[in-house]
């Protein structure tokens, strides 16, 4: 069932329990009101609201299922030329960081706390020299 064909079907059902509740307000005397509620009535309620429970719980089953496909997409050390997507993990300085929105060409980790989120502090990174120097 498609997002529009579940939201028809919760608006027909929506539309349905109102006319059970105009009914039940509308048609009866005040005496009627005090006595208790026919099954059928009590039955068509629930069912109306089971109902739009079942579409809400597929709705939402169905986007957990699509967000747990992505996954995380490490793309690797950061690249100031290079714009991320919300979610895109990356290195940078040794640290991985993890996008919370889109990110522009030149934002690096770090600098715009609105974009980066820290998922795990790594060392500096080492830099390693040739054989026969010596580090500066």
């Amino acid at each position: 069932m498609s997002e529009t064909d579940a939201d028809q079907h919760l608006a027909m059902i929506a539309a349905r329990a109102e006319e059970i509740r105009t009914g039940l307000d509308g048609n009866f005397t005040k005496e009627q009101l005090q006595r208790p509620v026919s099954r059928r009535t009590v039955h068509a309620l629930v069912a109306a609201i089971t109902a739009a429970t079942a579409v809400k719980l597929k709705a939402l089953s169905a986007r957990i299922e699509a967000l747990e496909e992505g996954g995380i997409r490490y793309l690797g050390n950061y690249q100031r030329a290079s714009s991320y997507a919300k979610g895109d993990a990356i290195t940078h300085s040794g640290s991985l960081w993890i996008a919370l929105k889109a990110v522009p060409e030149g934002s690096a980790p770090g600098r715009d706390p609105a974009c980066w989120q820290l998922a795990s502090k790594g060392d500096r990174p080492v830099k390693r020299t040739t054989a026969g120097s010596t580090p500066a």
